[in-house]
């Protein structure tokens, strides 16, 4: 399988497989810590690698640290100022977010897909426990595949809504609380232009 330029583009950037992955896993589990063993553990990776990648996220205050007995744990500090940014390149790159772009074509007439800040963040929006919506003309079961495979990945169900782009445009005139708490709200747009989104 040949490598996705978004991938390109991250490998080139951060230059360290290593960092890759635990920056990736800081942003994609910002509530679970971790400790060095454990790191090398689900990493894959050398001892000496993976201690030098979260000593220099230490120190940039990506990640922060605390002890417990005697072990390290390590967690993502969510106050670091680049947070949205780093998380919008790995969500577009990674995860849920990769998927649905590098199948884009497969799904039809896509315009956007939306990761909610109920996925990225943990908060729910509003009362409607939504992960995902995808705006356009779409081929389902496709989309049904991908959230599926997404879901395996994560261990835990994806809630997702489809709305046409004529039934998005309607809804956002009529300032449908849904839709515009949607928009109110973090969120990180996958697929297409955040501008248009909002205007």
């Amino acid at each position: 399988m040949a490598i996705s330029s978004a991938t390109k583009s991250l490998n080139y950037l951060f230059i360290s497989k290593v960092r890759i992955k635990c920056v990736k896993y800081f942003l994609f589990n910002p509530d679970v810590p971790i400790h060095l063993r454990g790191a090398v553990r689900d990493f894959k990776e050398e001892i000496n690698a993976v201690r030098r990648e979260l000593t220099r996220l230490e120190e940039i205050k990506l990640i922060k640290s605390e002890s417990r007995g005697n072990r390290r744990y390590f967690v993502l500090n969510t106050e670091y100022e680049f947070l949205p940014e780093l998380k919008g390149m790995f969500h577009k790159t990674f995860g849920l977010g990769g998927a649905l772009r590098s199948n884009a074509d497969k799904l039809g007439e896509l315009q956007y897909a939306i990761l909610t800040d109920a996925f990225v963040n943990g908060n729910k929006l509003g009362s409607q426990d939504v992960d995902l919506v995808i705006i356009g003309n779409i081929d389902l079961q496709t989309l049904a595949d991908i959230i599926s495979d997404a879901e395996k990945k994560l261990g835990r169900e994806i809630n997702y809504t489809v709305l046409k782009g004529s039934e998005f445009i309607l809804r956002k005139k009529r300032r449908d609380a849904f839709v515009t708490e949607l928009l109110m709200r973090e969120k990180i747009v996958v697929f297409g232009n955040p501008s248009d989104l909002i205007h």
